[in-house]
């Protein structure tokens, strides 16, 4: 009974021995998780006041580049000057009118619209816009004594010498074709005569080329005619070289066309061809732009049809030539109604400004 009694002790003992173990590793393994478990939440916990204090910065960051862009303009603006109106009656020198740009310089375009109204308004006022060209020492004796005289410098004028073609004797004799060419052509042809009007080409071409002589000088160009009047005996290689002794910008020869269709109208120029042996690429690229010029601006105002311009190698005025040169074809006068416009006053008149603007346009170009 004593062993027994023994042995089951024993036993209840290592039976508690073991059930203390399990709840030791029980207590081991629960704080292992809740160790786990913490840490977890405490990452979680950093990463999102990293990620807080990122965004923080970056706002901070662009809050602080709006600021100093604001700041950049204000400064800018605070520093961009206010034109000072020009006084109404005071003459504008060209240091003063520079000095003015120079103010403005920045403002951007409507600074540079008040320069330009400031020139405007001192032009509608009758007000001269002079260059003054004299040397400062002059200028301030002249203030001195109260007699300030600007002296304007003068704008070059550009030369134009117009050809009205044709005369009232033909030239049957022969001349080269162009400079060293041995193709022989003849001098002065008699040119057309119109049915409806009652006129000759040559009397036609004088008549508009004076017109068209007095608008271009009223805007300011030399003009240098070959012929102005009928009763001359001028080939048409002392034609071209009137035009290079005058040192002329543009060459522009007047006619009038003629066919035996009466019903083919329209305006059309005859210039070099690409291939012109006696011209120069440049030239012959120029005298191109002025044919297709005069053409288009004198169908703008006559309501003329524009016809295809010839370029060809076979026209003696324009193989001679030193500068741009066109022959305007200015109408038909096989053609009644162009014979008839060409003929009267208002179409002349219509014609020499279509003419000149087209000038204005080459010189603009």
């Amino acid at each position: 009974m004593k062993n027994n009694s023994g042995r089951s002790s024993l036993s209840i003992a290592m039976v508690l021995v073991g059930v203390l173990i399990l709840a030791a590793f029980g207590i081991l393994i629960g704080m292992q998780a809740g160790n786990m478990t913490r840490q977890t939440a405490i990452e979680a916990e950093l990463a999102e006041k990293k990620q807080y204090e990122e965004a923080l910065a970056a706002a901070e960051r662009e809050q602080a580049m709006k600021e100093a862009e604001e700041a950049a303009k204000a400064a800018a603006a605070s520093q961009t000057p206010t034109p000072t109106p020009i006084p109404a009656d005071k003459d504008m020198t060209a240091q003063e009118l520079a000095a003015a740009a120079e103010a403005i310089k920045g403002v951007g375009t409507a600074g540079t619209s008040t320069v330009f109204a400031y020139a405007d308004a001192q032009k509608n006022a009758g007000i001269s816009l002079s260059l003054d060209t004299q040397p400062a020492e002059e200028a301030a004796a002249a203030s001195a004594e109260g007699q300030v005289t600007p002296t304007p410098t003068p704008v070059p004028s550009r030369i134009v010498c117009l050809d009205p073609g044709h005369q009232a004797e033909e030239m049957t004799d022969t001349e080269p074709n162009g400079p060293g060419s041995s193709e022989m052509k003849q001098m002065v042809t008699s040119g057309a005569y119109g049915e409806y009007s009652g006129k000759n080409e040559y009397e036609i071409v004088l008549e508009i080329g004076l017109k068209l002589r007095d608008i271009l000088v009223s805007r300011g160009y030399t003009v240098v005619m070959t012929r102005e009047t009928d009763d001359v005996s001028i080939s048409n290689v002392e034609r071209a070289q009137m035009a290079t002794t005058a040192n002329a910008d543009v060459f522009v020869r007047l006619h009038c066309n003629d066919v035996e269709e009466g019903e083919v109208a329209g305006v059309l120029c005859y210039g070099p061809a690409s291939d012109n042996p006696y011209l120069t690429q440049d030239l012959i690229l120029k005298s191109q732009e002025l044919c297709e010029l005069l053409r288009d601006n004198q169908c703008a105002v006559t309501g003329q049809k524009a016809l295809n311009n010839l370029y060809q190698n076979d026209m003696t005025g324009i193989n001679w030539a030193t500068m741009p040169v066109s022959i305007v074809e200015m109408g038909f006068m096989s053609n009644e109604t162009e014979d008839l416009l060409m003929a009267s006053e208002e179409g002349q008149n219509q014609i020499a400004e279509g003419l000149a603007n087209g000038i204005d346009a080459f010189f603009a170009g």
